[in-house]
């Protein structure tokens, strides 16, 4: 029986996503397609409430899609156990770890469990996995810390090396520059293209941070009420997508400068 070749590591096709209610189901956005391969930087950006999270949740698996297709190499969502699909995603969510009266390392590690045993006992493999993934997110120095006492930046990179941990394909990030000042937004998705590249992970991650992702970006998904855009970004710029994104009297798309301007 021969297989198909894998190139894309995720395929969305025709997707609708929203919420079953009891009788009826609530569609937020439909006709999602896209898709994305080893070593891409991909981000998702529109307007407030337009589905950026409720499409992240639906990749993640935390709630279903409720119409199309959806591989994770070249295999459906739903024929992935829980454990399996542990070891092909992992997700950092805005949210804060419940308890930041543990290290920095104690919470890296708990990204291991689809790999340990039912007492998470960590062998040299594990620990030399840690250590990397806190190398790769400059957060060593950080490893005995408690939680509590990091700054929002370095609680955000040691989200990300607890994902890394996890020995995944695919990173799923909501909003990972949130409460960042102008420096960590830019150094975090920075951050980001680069694991993406050196790991050759892809890496989808919401954001309001259009003109950033703009320029990291390997590729956008630009979610808007008519239509789910899908490309680099110089060729949505070329669209003129990105100009439909907001009310043309309040403000404007620069093409030239690649940034939202405010219109005089």
């Amino acid at each position: 029986m021969s297989t198909k070749p894998l190139k894309n590591i995720i395929e969305v096709k025709n997707v609708s996503i929203g919420y079953n209610k009891k009788k009826h189901s609530q569609i937020v956005l439909e006709d999602i397609s896209f898709s994305s391969q080893k070593g891409e930087l991909i981000s998702i950006v529109g307007t407030n409430g337009i589905g950026k999270s409720t499409l992240l949740k639906t990749l993640a698996r935390i709630q279903p899609h409720l119409q199309g297709e959806m591989l994770l190499k070249n295999k459906a969502f739903k024929e992935y156990s829980t454990l399996d699909f542990a070891t092909q995603l992992s997700v950092v969510l805005t949210e804060s770890p419940s308890s930041k009266n543990i290290t920095v390392k104690e919470l890296v590690s708990l990204g291991r469990y689809p790999y340990t045993n039912w007492i998470g006992i960590l062998t040299e493999v594990d620990e030399e996995i840690i250590k990397e993934s806190l190398l790769d997110t400059d957060t060593i120095n950080l490893a005995e810390k408690k939680c509590s006492e990091l700054s929002d930046g370095q609680l955000q990179r040691v989200m990300i090396a607890r994902a890394l941990v996890q020995n995944t394909s695919i990173i799923l990030l909501d909003e990972p520059t949130t409460h960042l000042d102008i420096y960590h937004r830019a150094y975090i998705l920075k951050l980001l293209k680069d694991l993406a590249i050196k790991k050759k992970k892809t890496i989808i991650f919401s954001t309001h941070e259009i003109d950033l992702a703009i320029q990291v970006s390997h590729k956008m998904i630009v979610m808007t009420k008519e239509k789910i855009y899908f490309n680099k970004p110089e060729k949505l710029i070329k669209s003129g997508c990105f100009e439909n994104l907001f009310p043309s009297e309040t403000i404007q798309f620069d093409h030239e400068l690649k940034q939202f301007i405010l219109k005089k």
